[in-house]
Formats: C-alpha cells, sequence, structure tokens
C-alpha cells in the first residue's frame, strides 16, 4: 500500500502529550515538573521531579529517576519542563 499522508501514525490508546509551559510566574516551589528535553548526559524524557527554588532562568529540580536510586538535583531551563497536571 501507498500512502500520500506523511504525518504521525496515529496508535489507538497512544495519544501525543502535551504539556502547559513553565516560567518562574507560573511554577511554585514544591510543585511537581516534568523533564521534556532530550539530551544526553541529562535526566530521562519524561521524569517527573518536585522543584526546590525557582531562579530566574532556571529551576532547581529533584528528580528520582528510579526506584533503589538516590535523587538527584538538576537545574534545568524553563523550556525544558512542562506541567503534568494541564497535560492533554
Amino acid at each position: 500500500m501507498y500512502y500520500n499522508n506523511t504525518s504521525q501514525l496515529q496508535l489507538p490508546g497512544i495519544s501525543n502529550v502535551k504539556y502547559e509551559d513553565v516560567c518562574p510566574k507560573t511554577v511554585l516551589p514544591g510543585q511537581k515538573v516534568v523533564y521534556v528535553g532530550r539530551i544526553d548526559g541529562g535526566p530521562g524524557y519524561g521524569s517527573i521531579g518536585s522543584v526546590i527554588e525557582t531562579r530566574n532562568k532556571k529551576a532547581v529540580v529533584e528528580i528520582k529517576p528510579f526506584t533503589g536510586y538516590e535523587p538527584k538535583i538538576w537545574y534545568i531551563p524553563y523550556y525544558l519542563l512542562g506541567c503534568p497536571k494541564n497535560a492533554a
């Protein structure tokens, strides 16, 4: 079969998750955020963490990678974070 549509393949039960943007005005310490970046050596895509401190251009986030591992502190720019409770 040949299809002219080159858009993303949609599978039943799996939707494209979109998160609301995070900025220093919309995030508070203690709030849960999702890491949506894909940078080598960084936390895994979709990792959920708690904001410890908000700064001008970055948030200080504590992310627990897996059970049994110690949580790590990351300094993450806001454009690489999303708000999970507002996921569509």
